[in-house]
């Protein structure tokens, strides 16, 4: 027997467990975070464990849990699956993600997010050039994404916003379910509406570098829509020969 193999590789391996099993809670007291992000209790190890609760510039996680895929490693990869709250809890953030990071950067597959609607928009209102009042849940289905500059390589998905409602002066306007299929073009996120909503929107969004955003499209408001929805196209511009109005915003 080569004991001048088998140690050192049994020492090795020693340091690999010793690595993935000690408390996960030690490991983060390495890792400098954002003044932003703040983190409840920590349990479990590097090798699966869970955040009670993690705070996003005040916009909560609940249960963030994960676990590494040891496997992945062999590959030159480090991969784990991610859970965040539970999916029967509609009311609250949920996802379900595996993730992986190499040579090539950051990975995602068959991952999803969903997200009520209400408390992100006043994160949003600082890049939208009008303030908004809306509800229901928005869901990101992620079939492949890879990173890449400014944003994507790859990415392929879907992205829906269920149960929409925003509120107008007269109450609240129900726009059922505005779906949008999700892309990567150039390095930029894209994201491109299905018109079959109360809408008509039909709308093609880029995302390039520093949350720069382009977006350009129509919208037809269905007749059974209330008054003021029409009322208000007067802002938005003269419809076209088929009563489309004509969508054209970019960041400055």
């Amino acid at each position: 027997m080569n004991y001048k193999k088998i140690i050192p590789a049994a020492f090795g391996l020693y340091l690999v467990f010793l690595v993935i099993l000690a408390p996960a809670a030690w490991w983060l007291k390495l890792v400098t975070l954002p003044p932003q992000v703040q983190l409840g209790p920590v349990s479990g190890t590097l090798w699966q464990g869970q955040i009670q609760a993690v705070s996003l510039n005040g916009y909560v996680l609940q249960q963030v849990n994960w676990q590494l895929k040891p496997w992945a490693l062999l590959t030159g990869k480090l991969a784990l699956s991610l859970d965040i709250g539970q999916i029967r809890q509609t009311a609250l953030p949920y996802a379900k993600a595996q993730l992986s990071y190499g040579f090539s950067g950051l990975e995602l597959q068959s991952s999803q997010l969903r997200l009520p609607v209400e408390p992100i928009i006043p994160l949003l209102k600082l890049r939208l050039p009008f303030q908004v009042a809306a509800s229901g849940t928005m869901l990101l289905n992620i079939e492949q994404f890879s990173w890449g500059q400014p944003w994507c390589e790859q990415l392929a998905g879907k992205a829906s916003w269920l149960d929409a409602k925003f509120q107008a002066p007269s109450g609240w306007i129900d726009l059922k379910a505005i779906d949008a299929n999700l892309s990567c073009e150039q390095g930029q996120l894209q994201l491109v509406t299905e018109p079959a909503n109360p809408l008509a929107l039909n709308v093609t969004a880029l995302i390039g570098e520093q949350g720069s955003y382009q977006l350009n499209g129509t919208l037809k408001p269905d007749a059974s829509l209330p008054k003021e929805v029409h009322q208000a196209m007067q802002f938005v511009g003269q419809p076209d020969a088929e009563g489309r109005f004509t969508l054209k915003l970019q960041s400055r």
